[in-house]
């Protein structure tokens, strides 16, 4: 499996995470990830999300985006 593959699968794992979690549909998490650049955040620190667990993940994307609506 290519690097990117396991980006791709590792974006639909935190998409689907986010959605279990947080009760959102998957257009409004696409949405919501696409203005505030949040796919770009994920990838850019695959190394270190990738290691926590969904909850954790989840968590750090909603300080991601407390801290860019303010």
């Amino acid at each position: 499996m290519l690097k990117t593959d396991i980006k791709n699968d590792f974006l639909v794992f935190v998409i689907e995470e986010y959605k279990y979690l947080e009760k959102v549909s998957t257009e409004k998490i696409i949405q919501v990830f696409t203005n505030l650049n949040i796919f770009d955040y994920i990838l850019k620190h695959y190394d270190s999300l990738h290691c926590l667990g969904g909850r954790a993940i989840v968590d750090d994307i909603n300080l991601y985006i407390a801290a860019r609506q303010k």
